[in-house]
């Protein structure tokens, strides 16, 4: 019975826009849930209570990151019950979400940022080298998902007016526009696909490359310069620096954010304006 509502609540899900992540955990932690659910001896979703919730959120001793997942999954599963009127009421929204500690993110240096240009720039001759260094050049500059990149095609670009129609997380689509350095090492390597539509970067089969690929490149990346490299601290980067100069507001417009809270999580303590604040401080020449 229960295993039926969580398949249909799935196929509406797809359609309402979820990402396939999304839809991956919510599939999984909602199976979880049915088999958890099931030696209580429930024969109506209406006799599930928020003692059942707590009891699968917590079971198996789960990091605090599978228990958001969890609960995060709930919630969605038991508003959609609620919306057909299988329930009453949302009871998940009972269920507290974990306190994680965060996590500062790492950001490159300029003088890190230079190393990586140089050291892709040093394979651009190849058709590969030139794809990858464009890609890591999508990184440093507007700090696109790596999922975003993956999703660009040709005709997305617009090197005329240099904008880039971007399609986000939950299929959003935005224009953005790119930098003329970035439009300059574009223009040629477009012009070697002799080609108007389809993914911008392909693999060696002719074929959308794939998150995996994107791994690999950093891994052999990172051994080579000797630091740890990811498409993550690229967005990190990105969004520390432009904020040192445009703002939070020009920073959230460029990553996409639709909340400010979600762009603040990326930046650092802009360590310019902090300096220049305690130049002014008012007790700075304080005499003790």
């Amino acid at each position: 019975m229960l295993f039926n509502t969580i398949s249909d609540f799935l196929s509406y899900s797809k359609t309402y826009g979820f990402s396939k992540r999304s839809l991956e955990v919510l599939s999984s932690m909602l199976k979880k849930f049915a088999e958890h659910v099931q030696s209580f001896n429930i024969r109506s979703i209406r006799e599930i209570t928020y003692k059942h919730l707590l009891s699968f959120v917590i079971s198996g001793k789960p990091s605090a990151y599978t228990i958001k997942h969890r609960v995060w999954s709930l919630r969605q599963f038991f508003q959609y019950l609620k919306n057909i009127k299988s329930v009453k009421g949302n009871i998940a929204l009972k269920v507290p979400y974990p306190q994680i500690d965060k996590k500062e993110p790492d950001f490159l240096t300029f003088k890190e940022l230079k190393i990586i240009i140089n050291y892709f720039v040093s394979s651009a001759d190849s058709p590969t080298g030139m794809r990858n260094f464009i890609i890591v050049l999508f990184l440093i500059f507007p700090g696109l998902r790596i999922s975003s990149i993956l999703n660009i095609n040709i005709q997305d670009i617009n090197l005329k007016t240099s904008s880039l129609l971007v399609t986000e997380k939950g299929n959003r689509k935005r224009i953005i526009f790119l930098p003329q350095i970035l439009c300059s090492f574009l223009y040629p390597y477009i012009k070697s696909q002799e080609r108007d539509l389809g993914p911008l970067f392909l693999s060696r089969q002719n074929k959308k490359i794939s998150h995996r690929t994107i791994q690999h490149i950093f891994s052999q990346a990172s051994g080579v310069l000797g630091f740890h490299i990811c498409s993550r601290i690229f967005r990190h980067t990105a969004a520390t620096h432009l904020n040192k100069i445009a703002g939070l507001d020009v920073t959230k417009f460029v990553l996409g954010h639709r909340r400010r809270e979600s762009t603040q999580r990326y930046v650092h303590l802009n360590p310019d304006v902090y300096a220049e604040y305690m130049k002014r401080h008012p007790y700075i020449n304080l005499t003790i």
